[in-house]
């Protein structure tokens, strides 16, 4: 399924941060972009998710994952009580927004491949983000929190202020480096935080973590980003070893 203008960041999932007009901020920290944006226009990039060479339907994919991850969202969001499938549809969620965030500032990016043919025959051709993400789920050691039982964990939703959100808005906590993974938490909401598992501190600088997690896109409720700084903010993440 061919998606000419996907967002990077759900829509359905930022329209919590967009005011009456339908607008919220946004910070393109790859490219040094500060801008007010309709929702319909905000992390837009073209064909992103689109396979150059593998045949798996991953625009497909997503958009279910999507469906039903935002339909147990908005039940966090309002207090319902959420089953053991809709926690694992949320879970899938995050998965996804994960792994979509690990490659967020490479939509550009083109690697070179030599295929190998059923015939024997080898061809050279170029991967997309779309095939570089569809393979990485074959490397060991990456998370998936699927993996982690996370549906029988703690879940909590607790109110927080100014949240913002983003590309890199799933934060993995571990009591210790090295330690394994104890809480996952994830902004529903400008008011309200997903905690899964240990309860975390109340003082957390909860934005200014996320940002730093954040490879491209950076979301809030307009009036809340100092979208001047959008500039600076790239030229600090590209002096990164």
């Amino acid at each position: 399924m061919k998606v000419k203008r996907p967002h990077m960041v759900p829509k359905g999932y930022i329209r919590a941060w967009a005011d009456r007009r339908n607008r919220v901020e946004v910070i393109d920290v790859q490219h040094g972009r500060g801008v007010t944006s309709s929702i319909e226009n905000a992390t837009v990039v073209s064909y992103v998710y689109e396979p150059a060479v593998l045949t798996h339907d991953l625009e497909a994919e997503f958009a279910l994952i999507e469906s039903r991850g935002l339909s147990a969202i908005r039940k966090m969001r309002y207090a319902h009580i959420t089953t053991f499938e809709e926690r694992d549809a949320l879970i899938a969620f995050l998965d996804m927004h994960l792994e979509r965030g690990r490659y967020a500032d490479q939509a550009d990016v083109r690697t070179f491949a030599r295929l190998l043919r059923t015939d024997g025959q080898t061809e050279d051709s170029e991967l997309s983000m779309g095939d570089r993400l569809l393979l990485s789920r074959h490397v060991e050691g990456a998370t998936r929190l699927a993996r982690l039982g996370l549906e029988r964990w703690p879940w909590h939703v607790r109110p927080a202020l100014r949240l913002a959100t983003g590309d890199g808005a799933v934060l993995l906590w571990r009591p210790k480096p090295g330690a394994e993974i104890s809480t996952i938490s994830f902004p529903l909401s400008p008011t309200q935080l997903l905690v899964i598992g240990d309860d975390l501190p109340a003082d957390l600088p909860l934005n200014q973590l996320m940002a730093e997690k954040c490879r491209r896109w950076i979301v809030s409720v307009p009036g809340h980003l100092d979208l001047s700084k959008a500039a600076t903010i790239a030229a600090q993440r590209s002096k990164r070893p």
